[in-house]
């Protein structure tokens, strides 16, 4: 499973990725999240209710990068054909200084 830092998913999600937070929905709500993500929780992956293409780059985050690679290959097990893990998570992304939604 391709994994890039936090700095090169901030890059590439303003230029389009796709970047998901495969935490709880609580987690994602209360916990704070990178700007930018949107909630994708595994129980939506599992259904395949994922409302993304295939072929987009998706880019898939957690809180410490532990669940994350779980996620992007189970996406990539449905056949999601372009999908890599952020190394480090919302942890590394908020000590990056990258910017973080409450």
């Amino acid at each position: 499973m391709p994994t890039v830092d936090v700095r090169e998913a901030f890059t590439r999600s303003t230029r389009g990725a796709k970047l998901v937070d495969v935490r709880s929905a609580r987690e994602y709500a209360h916990g704070g999240h990178p700007k930018g993500a949107r909630s994708l929780p595994p129980d939506l992956i599992e259904r395949d209710q994922t409302g993304l293409r295939r072929d987009e780059e998706i880019l898939v985050i957690c809180l410490s990068g532990h669940r994350s690679p779980r996620q992007a290959r189970r996406l990539a097990g449905l056949g999601y054909t372009n999908v890599s893990n952020v190394h480090g998570g919302l942890m590394a992304w908020k000590k990056a200084g990258l910017p973080v939604k409450k």
